[in-house]
């Protein structure tokens, strides 16, 4: 065989192999997030460091993150201070310390929206809602994953870089957001 068919054969054998591993991952993905959604409710607690290019060191934050099917998610921090996130629907309420709640609709800000999506379609299980913004993909297996979603919707990648949901079994462990100004935030939720 030439030198020139044998490159091109390599070529088209590879790139076959690698649509093969992208289906491969996205049908994984699509399995995690299924298994993801079979939990009705949830409770845990976390631990949050933000890596955000104004400040000279990473911000951590403690607290306990509940999730209710089909779209309850509230996130109450402990320390450094009080503060309750609530996302249910199509609003959002932020309650700092004793303060007044804030209300801020999901229409009315496509970040929230995104961050919403982001956070409760794996919960709830519904890939469908996070293709939407993203495309999924996943390595590992149903017993210990990894899920990465990378921004398809112009929206989504105003503000997101990437995000990586790690986990085993129907448990996220971990999620990481890079966003799209390079700040970092590592969720990290105890078992």
């Amino acid at each position: 065989m030439k030198p020139v068919r044998v490159i091109l054969a390599v070529g088209i054998l590879t790139g076959i192999g690698g649509a093969k591993a992208a289906d491969q991952g996205a049908e994984l993905a699509a399995r995690i997030v299924a298994q993801l959604g079979q939990v009705p409710e949830r409770a845990r607690h976390f631990q949050e460091h933000r890596e955000i290019a104004a400040l000279d060191r990473p911000l951590v934050t403690t607290g306990t993150l509940t999730f209710r099917k089909p779209d309850f998610l509230e996130k109450t921090t402990i320390t450094p201070r009080l503060e309750d996130m609530t996302i249910q629907g199509d609003r959002v309420s932020i309650r700092r310390g004793d303060g007044p709640v804030h209300v801020i609709m999901l229409d009315q800000s496509p970040e929230l929206s995104v961050l919403a999506t982001t956070l409760r379609a794996p919960l709830s299980g519904d890939s469908q809602a996070l293709r939407h913004y993203y495309t999924l993909s996943a390595s590992g297996d149903l017993g210990h994953w990894t899920l990465l979603l990378s921004p398809v919707d112009q929206e989504a990648a105003r503000y997101v870089r990437n995000v990586t949901l790690a986990g085993r079994n129907n448990v996220v462990d971990s999620v990481r957001v890079v966003l799209r100004n390079g700040d970092r935030q590592m969720l990290v939720i105890d078992p």
